[in-house]
């Protein structure tokens, strides 16, 4: 019984018990750019490295202020990374001192349009995969955004003002349900929640993913850096 009690408190460690399940940690406090299981391979985009001392990498998104692309972009397009149900989004970071006036800062990007606007309300494309930023707001605060693709629509999502001290750690969490809710988290601490406008499940993406910057057009890096990134699959909520 007591073996049997201790096996079940390292299968809910392990979120086995949970119905948690890992889909993909990047871990670049060890010095490598690909996930940690080796599974999803990245390159470096523009002047983006890992830096730092043994065991406290990051990922040190490059000081570019042309439109030129930053962070790392996957080496291919991974289907796993469009979630089909619930899921968390953990992005571990820290701001730098400010070198980019652009109000977006993006962590996450397989969306890549950010927002429907002009021609893009039609294009499918632009209605797929998920988009997590920051954006400048006044008085030097920051608040979370998100961008969810359906397939029929792109539904942006918004978390409430939060201060940010340059040169210091903090995680961002985004949670989805997979049918509504969705909940961003700062340092473990509710920040928001609300419901979707759509919901359902993601609908797959159709670019590689980018951590720390847009994938394409007019670029926005994240001004800092990275220390890790993690996507897990949740079970789904209870009826």
């Amino acid at each position: 019984m007591i073996r049997q009690i201790a096996l079940a408190g390292m299968l809910l460690a392990c979120g086995m018990l949970s119905g948690q399940e890992v889909i993909a940690n990047w871990d670049f406090t060890k010095g490598k750019i690909d996930s940690v299981d080796g599974k999803f391979k990245m390159r470096y985009r523009g002047k983006t490295r890992i830096a730092g001392p043994d065991g406290k990498q990051y990922l040190d998104v490059g000081i570019n202020n042309k439109e030129q692309p930053e962070g790392v972009i996957s080496l291919k397009k991974y289907p796993e990374l469009t979630p089909k149900g619930a899921f968390r989004l953990e992005v571990k970071a820290r701001l730098r001192k400010q070198t980019s006036n652009k109000s977006y800062l993006v962590l996450w990007d397989n969306n890549h349009f950010l927002s429907l606007w002009g021609p893009h309300k039609t294009n499918e494309n632009a209605k797929k995969g998920l988009i997590v930023y920051l954006t400048r707001e006044k008085g030097g605060k920051l608040r979370p955004y998100a961008s969810f693709g359906f397939g029929k629509s792109l539904d942006p999502v918004y978390g409430n003002p939060v201060e940010l001290a340059e040169e210091q750690d903090f995680t961002l969490a985004l949670e989805y349900d997979g049918v509504k809710k969705f909940s961003f988290y700062l340092n473990g601490k509710l920040n928001r929640a609300s419901e979707l406008k759509t919901g359902g499940p993601l609908a797959e993406a159709v670019y590689p993913l980018v951590i720390g910057d847009r994938f394409g057009s007019s670029f926005n890096r994240f001004d800092g850096q990275i220390l890790e990134v993690k996507l897990t699959a949740l079970p789904p909520p209870e009826k």
